[in-house]
């Protein structure tokens, strides 16, 4: 009964130290996810600012990074699903004896690791040369007057449902690099060549960090809040309308955008700081719905 009990006690504490190391190794995510989401965030709006090392907004911009990410992996499975019954429909028709000769060779071909390593490097490759690093063309875009001749500028001017279809077209590929990880890691021999598995490693790596990247330019960027009143500006400009762009310790960034469409990045001192927010506005519709043809449907206000 003692062997047990001390036993059952060696298990808990092993247990309470390896999740604390991995509680650790979770917060240092968000924090790491949080910080790409604000930094590529406020690059995406043109605003050249430097963030402290240790600040609690990484830490919410990494959990709402992480909570759309999962909320994608729905719409990942219906498709999925879906294919999936497509796909088996045309295979039920099959013979047994063509069946047969078809697992054989899935079988056969799955078999052999490196061969699904050099495939997962194939789409990895593609997935970030040509869908996840597209939203770095995307820069200053609260001072352009135009979107970017990049095919990015009909994801930034679609309906929220496309724009999040978009996103769950990332996270599925990412998944899917993942998973071939995943299948081939306890199946890798001495005989299989490492360099091929170590490069699949590095390019997983640079998808899951291009992830909240492209959350910060893409996703989180469509909503600004637009301020009643600004505490503290003694020049107000006629006519002008004023979005929180940035909230420091420190100070306050403002973007001003008055009736002739001059704009202005304007950051003030938080003292005696009074925000009144009236709205929160599609920025990408107000500034650019008059200068693209394909957009999504802004509200007429």
């Amino acid at each position: 009964m003692d062997e047990t009990i001390a036993g059952n006690t060696g298990k808990f504490g092993a247990f309470i130290g390896k999740w604390t190391a991995y509680t650790a190794f979770g917060s240092f995510l968000l924090y790491l996810f949080g910080y790409l989401t604000l930094r590529f965030q406020l690059s995406t709006y043109g605003l050249a600012t430097n963030l402290d090392v240790f600040d609690e907004k990484y830490l919410f911009a990494g959990c709402r990074f992480l909570v759309f990410a999962v909320t994608s992996v729905p719409n990942v499975l219906i498709v999925v699903l879906l294919f999936v019954a497509i796909g088996t429909l045309p295979y039920n028709l099959l013979s047994v004896a063509v069946a047969c000769r078809v697992n054989a060779y899935v079988a056969a071909w799955c078999a052999r690791p490196y061969r699904l390593s050099l495939l997962g490097v194939i789409l990895s490759v593609l997935a970030i040369q040509f869908f996840m690093r597209r939203c770095f063309a995307v820069g200053n875009i609260l001072f352009a007057k135009h979107l970017p001749d990049e095919w990015i500028s009909s994801v930034l001017l679609t309906s929220p449902a496309k724009l999040s279809s978009y996103f769950s077209g990332l996270v599925a590929i990412t998944m899917l690099t993942g998973g071939i990880l995943l299948w081939i890691w306890p199946r890798v021999t001495a005989s299989e060549p490492k360099i091929i598995v170590g490069l699949l490693i590095f390019l997983f790596a640079v998808q899951v960090l291009l992830l909240p990247v492209n959350y910060g330019v893409l996703i989180s960027t469509q909503q600004l809040p637009r301020v009643a009143h600004i505490a503290g500006d003694s020049q107000q400009r006629e006519g002008a309308s004023y979005w929180l762009v940035s909230d420091t310790k420190d100070d306050a960034t403002y973007f001003v955008r008055d009736s002739r469409d001059n704009r202005s990045l304007l950051t003030l001192p938080k003292k005696e700081f009074k925000l009144e927010i009236a709205a929160y506005d599609d920025i990408f519709c107000i500034l650019f719905s008059r200068n693209h043809s394909e957009v999504r449907p802004c509200s007429s206000d």
